[in-house]
Parts: C-alpha cells; sequence; structure tokens
C-alpha cells in the first residue's frame, strides 16, 4: 500500500502506537469477560440440575403426571346409585291416592353395575397413563440435560476460540514488525505486509463472531434454566480431553434397561394392550338393579292396604354396543402394533447413535492427545525458527506465513477435539439415560 506522506522515522512509532492499541484492545476485552472458576464437570452438572427443577415444561409435565395419578385413583369408581320418588297411579279426576288400591307414593333405589372385569381393566388403563407420562417426562430431563451440557460447552468452546485467536493477533502483530524491518531495507516485498495485515484484520472480525455466539449460547442456556436472557455463565478457561467411559456394549445393554425414552414405549405397548382388554369387557352389557318400595294408603274391605315391594334388572341389547367394543378392541391392538414398531426403531436409532458417538468420542481423544503431545509443540518449534530463519534470510515470507497459519489451525483444533469428546459424553448419557457411565460400565 503507498502511502506517500509515511517519513521513515514514522514507522518506528507507528509499529510501538500498533502494539499499545492491540496490547490495550485485548487488555481491556479479557477485562470485560466473567471470571472463569466454575471446574469441569461440577459446572455444567449443577446447571443441568437447576434447568431440570426449573424449567417451566418439566413442570408442566409434573402437573400433567398428578393430573393423571388423581384421574387414576377415580378412574374404576362406579357410577352412583339413583334414589327417586314418586307419586304412583292417582285418578286424574281426584289426584288421591286413597281411592285407587295401585295408587300410593313409591320410593326407588337403583345402581349400574359395571361388566365384569372392567373395574381392573379400567384401573390398569388409568395406572399405565400415569407410568408413561412419568417416563415421558425423565426422557425430557435428559434431553434437556443434553441441550444444557452442549450449550455450556460450546460455550466455553467459543471462549476459549476467542483467547486463542487474540494471542494470534498479538503474534501476527509480531510477526508484521519482523517482516517491516525486512521491508524497510528492501529485503521483503510489501505483498508479505499486506498479507499479514489481511490475516490480522480476519482474526480480529472473527473475534465478532465469538462474541455473536457468546450472547446466542448465553441465551440458550438462560432459557433452559428459566433465568434473564443477560444472565451470564461461567465457563472453565481449559478444557482437558476425556478418555471414553464404558464400552459401547455396556452402553447398550445399559440405554435398554435405563433409557426412559424406551420405557415409555414399552409403557404404551401394554397401555394399548390393557385398553383392548377393557374394549373386550366393555362388549358385555352394563346392568341396572332396582329396588322399590310402594306406601299404599287406601283401605277397603277386600283390601287392607299392604304395601307393595319390587325388585327387577335392567338389561341392555347389544346391538350395536358389541359392535363398537370389538371395532374398539381392534384399534387398540392395532395402536400396540404401531407402538411396537417404533419401540423397534427406536432400539436400532439409539445403537446407530451410540456407534456413532463411541466412534466420534475415541477419534476426538486420540486427535486431541496426538495435537497436545506432538503436533503443537512441534508447530510451535517450527514457526520459532522459520521466524528466526527468516531474519537471516534463511526461510521466505511464505514459509512464515503458512508456519503462523497452521499453529494457529492445530490449536483451534486441539480445542474442537477436547470439546468434542464432553459434547459425545453428553450424547451417551442422553442415550443411555444414565449420567454415571463409569457406573453403567
Amino acid at each position: 500500500m503507498n502511502r506517500p506522506w509515511l517519513q521513515p522515522w514514522h514507522r518506528p512509532c507507528l509499529r510501538v502506537t500498533r502494539g499499545c492499541i492491540a496490547f490495550l484492545s485485548l487488555t481491556l476485552h479479557a477485562a470485560a469477560e466473567p471470571p472463569d472458576t466454575a471446574t469441569v464437570g461440577l459446572g455444567v452438572d449443577a446447571l443441568a440440575e437447576e434447568a431440570i427443577a426449573r424449567n417451566p415444561g418439566l413442570e408442566s409435565m409434573r402437573a400433567r403426571t398428578r393430573e393423571l395419578g388423581e384421574v387414576a385413583e377415580i378412574s374404576s369408581t362406579w357410577s352412583d346409585p339413583s334414589f327417586s320418588v314418586a307419586y304412583m297411579n292417582a285418578p286424574v279426576d281426584s289426584f288421591r291416592i286413597d281411592e285407587s288400591p295401585m295408587s300410593g307414593v313409591e320410593f326407588k333405589l337403583q345402581q349400574r353395575l359395571p361388566e365384569l372385569g372392567w373395574t381392573r381393566a379400567s384401573k390398569a388403563v388409568a395406572e399405565r397413563r400415569v407410568e408413561r407420562s412419568r417416563h415421558d417426562r425423565a426422557e425430557s430431563e435428559a434431553q434437556l440435560r443434553r441441550s444444557v451440557e452442549t450449550l455450556y460447552w460450546n460455550l466455553a468452546l467459543s471462549r476459549q476460540l476467542e483467547r486463542v485467536t487474540q494471542l494470534h493477533v498479538a503474534r501476527t502483530i509480531e510477526l508484521t514488525g519482523a517482516v517491516r524491518a525486512r521491508y524497510e531495507v528492501g529485503r521483503a516485498g510489501q505483498n508479505a505486509l499486506l498479507r499479514l495485515e489481511v490475516l490480522e484484520q480476519r482474526l480480529l472480525d472473527d473475534l465478532g463472531d465469538f462474541a455473536r455466539a457468546e450472547r446466542t449460547l448465553s441465551a440458550g442456556l438462560a432459557r433452559a434454566l428459566a433465568r434473564a436472557p443477560d444472565t451470564t455463565f461461567e465457563t472453565p478457561p481449559v478444557v482437558e480431553a476425556i478418555p471414553v467411559e464404558g464400552s459401547l456394549d455396556t452402553w447398550l445393554e445399559t440405554a435398554k434397561s435405563s433409557r426412559a425414552g424406551l420405557a415409555a414405549m414399552r409403557e404404551e405397548v401394554k397401555q394399548q394392550t390393557d385398553a383392548a382388554a377393557l374394549s373386550r369387557v366393555e362388549v358385555l352389557p352394563e346392568v341396572d338393579v332396582w329396588v322399590a318400595y310402594r306406601l299404599r294408603t287406601v283401605e277397603t274391605a277386600v283390601d287392607d292396604g299392604t304395601d307393595f315391594f319390587s325388585a327387577g334388572v335392567t338389561i341392555p341389547i347389544p346391538i350395536g354396543g358389541r359392535k363398537k367394543g370389538l371395532r374398539g378392541e381392534a384399534a387398540r391392538f392395532a395402536a400396540r402394533d404401531g407402538a411396537r414398531a417404533r419401540l423397534a426403531g427406536a432400539l436400532d436409532e439409539i445403537e446407530a447413535d451410540l456407534i456413532s458417538a463411541d466412534a466420534s468420542w475415541q477419534r476426538a481423544f486420540e486427535k486431541a492427545d496426538t495435537y497436545e503431545s506432538r503436533l503443537i509443540p512441534a508447530a510451535r518449534i517450527a514457526l520459532e525458527t522459520t521466524l528466526n530463519d527468516f531474519s537471516v534470510d534463511r526461510a521466505e515470507f511464505s514459509t512464515l506465513y503458512e508456519a503462523e497459519i497452521d499453529l494457529l489451525t492445530l490449536e483451534r483444533a486441539l480445542l474442537q477435539a477436547s470439546i468434542e469428546t464432553l459434547l459425545q459424553r453428553a450424547a451417551v448419557r442422553a442415550t443411555t439415560g444414565r449420567v454415571d457411565l463409569g457406573g453403567a460400565s
């Protein structure tokens, strides 16, 4: 870039000024960040438990479970008996009940009896609904925990990538100073300075992406915990990659026994089976039994006015009711078959998800170990050596530039691999339904 106004004595001042501005910018940015004091595991688990306790969606599901529990308590209750009083068979010309032998005041008590087996079948269906509701809530809790862990570790990753980017902004300024010194004596081209300026500006622009991620991920965590949208969450400044906990076989066995979503589907199968039995019971007619006592006031030479007692049974003729019950039973069996198919599909999906998580977790841990122990130390040495060689004309600028880009790429990849192990652990936790994977193995 041509700057005709730039004098030779301006360049040292500009280098010092740019260095001071960069230092102040990074210092102020770091000072504006919240302190990172939470420890790995403790902070995220505490947030997950808080989310489970405070989340409005889960509270709604708890209320729904209580509602179904109350309904189950009365699901097998018989209908109330009925009592009636009637002014019976009074003559229309006098409305007196002491003139006709059939007249009197009748008291009647009637009770509808449910179908044989209805009480037990109805209670079973209602209890299945309650259990299914509990398992659905537990599954939602597991998925919410995974969501919180994912947001938390992505927030930690964003902040660590921001710090690495800030360090490379400072390193780019340092490299610019070294290249500028050679440019001033005609031993480096202007294109070298321009490429470093572009790199510096690109890294500074990346900081804006991290600021956006900070707001987005923090807002997501706040929403999950039912907190204010501007809540700030602490994350660990350094995250170490964690090795795979347990094995694929133990995960599969644990998921089959502990995954709440599978338990909910099994309860649905049982519920539909019990509902089919209830429909079959409802094919039978409901019987009404009744007793009546008629108080008479008539008294003649041939009728001393003895009171009457009656008892009877009312049985409906099952014409449409039988067809309705049989169709209801068939519908419930079809729903049961659908639930069984969904259960089988869920088991296949869980197995595929665990295989993918196992492969991703192992690869991320291996990658983090390789990058941290070998590649990044070698890349740092390569950058320092290349910078020294460049200062004495033993290395090209392109080699120096590539060494800086390589180190930046490797350091970012290390952070991403380390966080990936924690994200995969969160996925396995949610898929198996167990937080303690070590205990599961």
